[in-house]
């Protein structure tokens, strides 16, 4: 296979020099785990407690047209926002952390449909991973008489990230390459969009001048392999999360490609996949179907039209794709304290504002210091003018409210989490001896 480069005009031209296909995956490490778990809860209440809870504080933020805080037990571990609109599908509440989102509904028949759904994205997914935020849930449904009878997964994603890969050189634009059940083939390059996950969690951009990514699929099955470095570029926290997971100092120390199976709810059910506890005993079988049977990259394009699959050599790479096990890898060291929020770009969005307001009170261009004092003077005027203003409910100022939101959204587990797995996040590969997870433990 020969490897792409770059001409000086940015096209991309063949090196004659062939890429050996040993070299691909020699010294190449791999992480693995989930981005994504939607998981619904049968829960029997006891009493109506929260919903009453919730009721209140949602007509509160639909009055102030805002996400607002609630702490709904004893400490911080309970603290959450509120919202002023649920879902559809019945859902009468959201309060949310960070990127967990949890939907309450008030239905009588929650024997039949999940009355709690809960979406964790990508950052709760890694750090602190699945199974803490599934603990925190169910201990806080326990303080108002909620127990969980069962539970159901409706979407899940596995991940597999290459640490020290280049896309570029894997060829994967090439469809005929591709042994497929999707329909529909998307190969990313120069300054294409890669449109990832939608609802909750942004994928992000992938442009590049180079290969950056394809996509098989658009249904219940979506397989995507992209540029993991490229994708999260201008995204701060989760440079730090991915570095902490990879083992780095930094995110970009070296490439990274990651594969990404995205399995929706009506193919669990084909495979049997209900439950949580389903889904941790199947995770290789699922795998395995989707990476040997739904979808094969080839070394070579095959003769398609004549339906010679059984001859195509399957890539060196690709074997080691299939080779992942679900059952656990050395353990990811913590590294740094990490919010969930980009703090450079927050503050170059903030800068940039107080300079607009100094230049249209007309400050000197060329006098620093007075473009510094009226920048901090415009910052601390809105602080002091909203901590005049007492919230009806609470009696603090709206300063004191609107900070509370924001650690809530920055520190969804406390200024004091760490990203990145440990001993407690077991399952999916985080570590190296994982033991069944089962959610009703924590009733």
């Amino acid at each position: 296979m020969a490897k792409n480069n770059l001409n000086k005009q940015g096209s991309k031209v063949k090196s004659e020099i062939p890429i050996p296909q040993d070299r691909l995956t020699r010294g190449v490490q791999i992480s693995k785990g989930l981005d994504r778990l939607k998981i619904g809860l049968y829960v029997q209440f006891n009493f109506e407690l929260l919903f009453d809870v919730l009721g209140d504080r949602k007509a509160e933020a639909q009055e102030e047209r805002q996400t607002i805080p609630i702490r709904l037990g004893a400490d911080e571990n309970y603290d959450y926002n509120c919202h002023g609109s649920g879902r559809k599908g019945g859902y009468n509440f959201h309060i949310s952390r960070g990127d967990v989102n949890i939907f309450v509904s008030t239905r009588k028949d929650w024997m039949k449909t999940p009355n709690i759904l809960i979406d964790i994205g990508s950052a709760s997914c890694w750090a602190p991973g699945y199974k803490t935020v599934l603990e925190y849930v169910t201990k806080l449904l326990r303080i108002y008489g909620g127990k969980v009878v069962r539970n159901s997964v409706s979407e899940v994603h596995f991940c597999v990230d290459f640490i020290g890969l280049p896309i570029e050189e894997l060829d994967l634009g090439d469809h005929n390459k591709w042994i497929t059940r999707a329909n529909k083939f998307n190969s990313f390059q120069d300054r294409a969009k890669f449109s990832g996950i939608q609802l909750m969690q942004d994928e992000g951009d992938l442009g590049f001048s180079i290969e950056t990514g394809i996509r098989l699929g658009l249904g219940d099955i979506c397989l995507r392999v992209y540029d993991k470095v490229y994708e999260i570029k201008r995204n701060n926290s989760k440079q730090s999360l991915f570095a902490s997971v990879w083992g780095k100092e930094g995110y970009n120390d070296c490439p990274v490609t990651r594969v990404e199976f995205q399995l929706r709810k009506n193919v669990l059910k084909q495979f049997r996949c209900i439950s949580l506890e389903d889904l941790y005993r199947k995770a290789s079988g699922l795998w395995a179907y989707c990476t040997y049977k739904w979808s094969r990259f080839c070394e070579e394009p095959f003769d398609r039209e004549n339906r010679h699959q059984d001859r195509a050599r399957i890539h060196p790479w690709w074997k080691q794709v299939q080779a992942v096990k679900w059952g656990g890898l050395q353990t990811v060291i913590r590294k740094k304290l990490l919010a969930q929020k980009d703090k450079k770009m927050l503050r170059d969005m903030m800068g940039g504002c107080a300079l607009n307001i100094a230049a249209i009170r007309m400050v000197n261009s060329q006098n620093t210091e007075e473009i510094i004092a009226v920048m901090t003077a415009e910052i601390e005027e809105w602080a002091r003018a909203l901590d005049k203003q007492k919230n009806q409910r609470t009696g603090r100022s709206e300063l004191q409210e609107k900070m509370e939101t924001k650690i809530n959204e920055v520190w969804p587990y406390g200024p004091g989490e760490v990203h990145g797995p440990t001993a407690r996040d077991t399952g999916f590969g985080l570590h190296a001896q994982c033991k069944e997870f089962h959610i009703n433990e924590f009733n």
